[in-house]
């Protein structure tokens, strides 16, 4: 079966003759006369500037990674990076940008570069006459884990709700599960898949042109939700909106919008929040199975569990010929659980122990460092460490979500609603506050909630909690936050035991 971007008319700008221009703001770009033009006038630019320009106009919405834009501007060559930035800096300048404050072309560090821009066809020129190369569903990972009854669970839902949302905390592997899901599900969607990319961009505006990017349509500035309606009716497609929780506003107006016009349509998102759109069902990713301490020294009875097979198949990626032993399994367990069974967690891990052995990278979890062990040099720089993961989470907070995180961190192990009044409300904030803080950070992934036998119980995953120490520690509140947690604690075990 085709792609869905593949039907569609994808191509270069140069595919489709005399007609081949476009507008974005003041700008006329043509392909046929090799010309940039502000307000009418000719904007000196060299060649190859202007090969670049081409280039990124037609993967505009989509980040593009600077070997892809050194094959399309000198293919068959080989060309030092200096080239391209050198040529970078004069189209910037040629568009009235600049590295900090970018209109048109953004630079996303250590990914490539993106442009941002609503490039529209010439009002000579037919819109179905234009078409932008649309962003492929990336590749299957080689070997998931740990995740079958979840996509059996989620595909099903997908197919009877038509609407659905991954929702699980920073590396719990949400983009993982929703690209498997895109694959599987191809038979069941005739026109194909559109996977947006939204992790990349910088602002809400650009939301809408993306989502036409991704279906290989421009998008004309006037009436962008008309347009997106005109793009995706009467296909039968998935649309795949991956990372949306940092436009989750716009994300969430434009999916139900979509979803209640378009009844061929479905959606699966990704987000560590629920987009709490009308018509949208949520499927929380839960970490992976770790071994009870209590399990026997058996690396054939470990490797039973999805975290420790896991963390062994990441292990032999970065070590070949590496074999769990019975003498290593007891640690690997305790790194398992120590990491919670997070996929990113345990991958970074196990790229230490080439260098560290299991031991002494399971002793170095006890610190900071997992923080800032860094994984694969192509994967978003938001997950690239764990640090980078819970940094993005946290720059989406409020002030007093993260005042309130910082302080539960002072918790080990399950916390009950009175602590977290007891301890993270003094202050600055009331009872009543700290409450709905609570269920926000619940809703953001950021705090587990647990249902026990004495009632609800809260948690912080570990690697959240060392995170939250870090920046506890950075404030001027540490102290005051030690002397309430320590004052609740007695009185607590003092009524306890009354």
């Amino acid at each position: 079966m085709m792609a869905f971007a593949s039907r569609l008319a994808v191509g270069s700008l140069g595919d489709h003759g005399t007609g081949d221009e476009l507008l974005f703001g003041p700008f006329r770009l043509s392909r046929p006369e090799r010309r940039l033009e502000r307000d009418g006038k000719l904007v000196p630019l060299g060649g190859r500037a202007l090969d670049v320009l081409f280039a990124l106009v037609e993967r505009a919405g989509r980040v593009v990674s600077k070997a892809e834009l050194t094959r399309a501007v000198w293919p068959n060559m080989i060309v030092e990076e200096g080239n391209l930035r050198f040529h970078i800096v004069a189209l910037r300048k040629a568009l009235g940008d600049t590295a900090q404050d970018g209109r048109y072309l953004t630079t996303v560090a250590g990914r490539g570069y993106c442009f941002t821009a609503t490039a529209t066809p010439s009002p000579d020129m037919p819109l179905a006459t234009m078409a932008v190369r649309a962003p492929q569903l990336p590749l299957r990972t080689r070997r998931v884990i740990g995740v079958d009854e979840a996509a059996v669970d989620a595909s099903n839902e997908l197919l009877a709700r038509r609407f659905l949302t991954l929702v699980g905390p920073p590396g719990i592997g949400k983009t993982t599960l929703a690209v498997k899901l895109g694959h599987d599900l191809l038979e069941h969607f005739p026109d194909g898949v559109a996977f947006v990319e939204l992790g990349a961009l910088r602002g809400t505006a650009l939301v809408p042109a993306a989502i036409a990017a991704a279906a290989g349509q421009p998008l004309p500035a006037d009436n962008p939700l008309d347009h997106l309606m005109a793009i995706f009716r009467d296909r039968r497609m998935l649309l795949l909106l991956d990372s949306c929780e940092h436009v989750i506003d716009v994300v969430a107006d434009l999916a139900e919008k979509l979803f209640s016009s378009l009844p061929e349509l479905s959606i699966l998102a990704t987000s560590r929040e629920s987009l709490r759109a009308e018509g949208e069902h949520v499927f929380r990713l839960f970490p992976l199975a770790c071994p009870p301490p209590t399990l026997p020294p058996s690396s054939e009875a470990a490797l039973r569990y999805s975290a420790v097979e896991f963390f062994v198949d990441r292990v032999q990626a970065n070590q070949l010929g590496f074999q769990l032993s019975d003498d290593d399994t007891p640690l690997v367990g305790e790194i398992c659980r120590k990491l919670d069974g997070i996929p990113l967690a345990l991958e970074l891990a196990a790229g230490r122990v080439p260098a560290y052995g299991i031991r002494q990278t399971a002793a170095l979890l006890d610190g900071h460092f997992r923080l800032l062990w860094e994984g694969r040099r192509t994967a978003p720089p938001r997950l690239q460490t764990l640090s980078a993961a819970l940094d993005w989470s946290y720059e989406l907070l409020n002030e007093p979500e993260r005042a309130v995180l910082r302080r539960i961190s002072t918790f080990m192990g399950y916390f009950t609603l009175e602590d977290v009044i007891a301890v993270a409300g003094f202050g600055d904030s009331d009872d009543y506050s700290v409450v709905g803080i609570l269920a926000n950070l619940v809703a953001k992934s950021l705090v587990a909630l647990h249902e026990t036998p004495h009632g609800v119980r809260y948690r912080l995953l570990d690697t959240t909690r060392v995170y939250g120490l870090a920046k506890i520690e950075a404030t001027d509140e540490a102290r005051t936050v030690a002397g309430s947690h320590a004052r609740f604690s007695y009185s607590s075990g003092v009524q306890a035991t009354g």
